[in-house]
């Protein structure tokens, strides 16, 4: 608690004021999603397709796991499946001429049916030893490597998106009154040594206010895709004067 107390004024202490309009806070730029990819299931790697720095899109491929066990399973129940099928629409066509048994009928249709169940799983148990990306962005850690064992939901990769960025600062209750959820505010990066400034968009007002510090959390959108601001950078918004 008194950790979390300190970087609240830490936070607080770094409001800036360039004139008697103009008022300035300090705040942290994060990535709009942080994830990170496991694997749902106990195998050796077989393959990494990607490395740190790659940009990917939902739905990629990063690693293939060993899958020979299941894709011999998924032949094997194809000739099953063929032959099955064969068998029942035989018996079908015999039972439909009153010739066959409404319970050889039955039996061959179940065959049939739980052989096709049975492919469905083993081609799920492949698709889940394709490790896919979830989302657009881009690997931050890649850790694993092919003939490594990747364990059950043990972290594979991490991906950020960083298409847009979540600006967050801690204000004080003097401007609750002057925030709404939508508003639009001015913010800028100061390491940044390309023209920085730009909008963003008020998504988050905290509905708690910190009883030690007394401030509270706002969290802003900001549009990421032109200015590809580097997420972890500084960043400062302009509070907006009261009307």
């Amino acid at each position: 608690m008194i950790k979390h107390f300190k970087f609240l004024i830490f936070i607080f202490l770094t409001v800036i004021s360039s004139s008697a309009e103009d008022v300035w806070i300090e705040g942290t730029a994060q990535p709009k999603e942080r994830i990170t990819i496991s694997s749902p299931v106990e195998e050796v790697v077989e393959e990494v397709f990607v490395e740190e720095g790659d940009n990917v899109v939902k739905g990629d491929v990063l690693a293939k796991l060993l899958s020979k066990r299941q894709e011999l399973a998924v032949k094997k129940l194809e000739h099953l499946i063929t032959k099955a099928r064969f068998e029942f629409e035989a018996v079908e066509d015999l039972y439909a001429k009153k010739i066959e048994s409404r319970a050889t009928y039955l039996e061959k249709k179940a065959e049939l049916g739980s052989y096709e169940v049975d492919k469905e799983l083993a081609e799920n148990d492949i698709s889940e030893r394709l490790i896919k990306s979830p989302s657009d962005g881009v690997i931050v850690y890649r850790l694993i490597d092919p003939g490594e064992s990747a364990e059950k939901v043990e972290a594979l990769f991490e991906l950020i998106d960083a298409s847009s960025l979540k600006l967050v600062f801690f204000l004080t209750t003097d401007y609750l009154d002057q925030l709404k959820v939508g508003n639009e505010v001015v913010v800028d990066f100061p390491e940044v040594t390309s023209s920085s400034q730009g909008k963003a968009t008020l998504k988050f007002i905290d509905p708690q206010v910190d009883s030690r510090s007394g401030l509270f959390r706002v969290m802003f959108e900001f549009d990421n895709a032109i200015a590809k601001i580097k997420p972890g950078v500084r960043v400062r918004m302009k509070v907006p004067s009261e009307s």
